[in-house]
């Protein structure tokens, strides 16, 4: 926790020195547009405490349930927790933000003092709506698909910001006089319930008493709608607590289970492909195997020169496939303690290998091909499929022997199981890290041929074919290496192994 929270600070003072700097150069160069980019930048911020209240209401630790059995009531709790709201990192980050934009509420002296004293309002109004939408989500969330939904559409959110906030930046520049556009969307902002407490600001710099009273009005009427809001919820779940609820019914196997060996390797490949699409933190990341190279080809069709798609960017796709190493390596870390039933049931270390690299392979092999394809395709280039897709299973077949060989002396950390999957030990811990520069260099090596003559392809097609020859015997030979070498340490080290995922220190 420690930790997370000096990372946490860490970025909010980067993201406030970026914000320093801009105000200070917005300032300076556009004194006119001040007024409009603040009222527009507030109203963002209170829609990410609203928005984002959805994430964090997962695992709220302040969650109106943890006081149902205290004698208290909602109207003596809600002030102390609008404060514990504004304490927190976002709280004290929001905060200095708030004072950060007094640099461009600066232009008029009304404005100045009028932002200085509606700050707690613009606080009040970020945490109260916060705790309305996650109370207002509370029975929904407490399904657990719901709650994986939620964060499986976070994570990809997250991971897709930048190629958002490039395609905006490049919507903003293509608009006709994208200044001109400023001023319309800031005084809409400025009469909605997020924007209105700083719309008032905007008004007195303008002269516009009347709209300033208006606002004004709007801003408290939001503050204690919401007030009241807050308080009917919290006084619900206080005497009718939600409960968190499993993911549904159970079902029997479908036909891709009973196409499987019935033999502990088939067994284990059908619970694999289960936590696939199950357990977020392994469809996290499928998603991300798929997402990545669709993130990078995004990019590299945006920034190219000529709006084309370079040759050069078939070999994407082997991004997605070097993940693949460390994915596997953490799979015991994924089990958890849960991983003692293959110690007593007398699993073999080969088969537990074998089982969990087939169940990841029947996901990620067929959509590594498909973005194959879909980059050859893009690039102009369908001759370089078979280069494509050389480098792509070279190098993932590659990482998936060193990965499942790694992982069985190194099995990582992992967030326990239904714990969010960026909590404690979702970076992997320091094992993951150490795995991350064995698997890298051991990758490279085997899958080196394939990438090679991958590249050569570019220029001499036919050396593509060559290509996917090298990346397919090479690739097998590493998973047949990384399942037997990995299956002879399991042998020697299972309960080693069980104490090391399963710890809590």
């Amino acid at each position: 926790m420690i930790v997370s929270l000096v990372i946490s600070g860490l970025v909010a003072v980067s993201l406030l020195g970026s914000m320093l700097i801009g105000l200070v150069t917005l300032r300076l160069a556009a004194p006119d547009a001040a007024t409009g980019t603040l009222v527009i930048a507030g109203a963002g911020i209170v829609l990410t405490w609203w928005i984002g209240s959805i994430v964090v209401s997962a695992d709220d630790s302040l969650a109106p349930e943890r006081f149902a059995l205290l004698p208290v009531t909602a109207r003596s709790l809600l002030p102390g927790l609008v404060v514990a709201g504004v304490t927190t990192i976002g709280g004290i980050g929001t905060s200095c933000a708030l004072l950060l934009m007094l640099v461009g509420w600066s232009v008029q002296p009304l404005a100045i003092v009028s932002a200085v004293i509606l700050i707690p309002l613009a606080l009040a109004t970020c945490v109260l709506g916060a705790r309305v939408v996650s109370g207002l989500l509370a029975s929904w969330l407490a399904g657990r698909r719901m709650r994986d939904l939620v964060v499986i559409g976070g994570t990809l959110l997250l991971a897709c910001s930048g190629l958002l906030i490039n395609l905006l930046m490049r919507a903003i520049a293509g608009v006709d006089g994208p200044i001109a556009v400023l001023p319309v969307l800031a005084d809409a902002a400025g009469w909605t319930p997020p924007g209105a407490v700083f719309g008032v600001s905007a008004s007195l710099a303008s002269g516009d008493f009347a709209a300033a009273v208006l606002r004004l009005l709007i801003a408290l009427a939001t503050a204690a709608v919401l007030w009241f809001a807050a308080r009917a919820l919290l006084a619900a779940r206080l005497v009718a607590p939600i409960q968190g609820r499993g993911g549904g019914r159970i079902r029997s196997g479908g036909m891709l289970d009973r196409m499987l060996p019935a033999t502990p390797t088939g067994a284990i490949a059908a619970r694999t492909l289960r936590y696939s699409r199950r357990d977020p933190r392994h469809v996290i990341n499928i998603v991300m195997l798929l997402v990545l190279p669709v993130l990078l080809i995004g990019m590299s069709l945006m920034n190219g020169r000529d709006g084309g798609f370079s040759s050069a960017s078939i070999l994407i796709p082997a991004i997605s496939a070097v993940m693949i190493g460390t994915m596997v390596q953490m799979t015991l870390a994924y089990d958890n303690d849960a991983i003692a039933l293959h110690i007593h049931a007398g699993v073999p270390g080969g088969a537990d290998r074998a089982g969990r690299l087939l169940g990841l392979g029947v996901i990620a092999v067929p959509l590594l091909v498909v973005v194959c394809v879909a980059a050859s395709l893009l690039a102009g280039r369908p001759d370089l499929l078979p280069a494509s897709l050389g480098v792509t299973l070279g190098l993932g077949a590659a990482a998936a022997g060193a990965g499942i060989w790694v992982g069985a002396f190194l099995p990582g950390r992992a967030p326990a199981p239904e714990a969010s999957p960026f909590g404690r030990g979702s970076s992997g811990g320091a094992q993951s890290l150490l795995g991350l520069l064995i698997i890298g260099p051991v990758s490279l090596v085997i899958g080196g041929p394939a990438f090679g003559f991958a590249i050569a392809a570019i220029w001499t097609p036919w050396l593509g074919w060559v290509s996917l020859a090298l990346g397919l015997i090479l690739g097998a030979g590493a998973v047949w290496a990384g399942v037997v070498l990995g299956g002879r340490v399991l042998d020697r080290r299972w309960p080693e192994v069980l104490a090391e995922v399963s710890s809590e220190s």
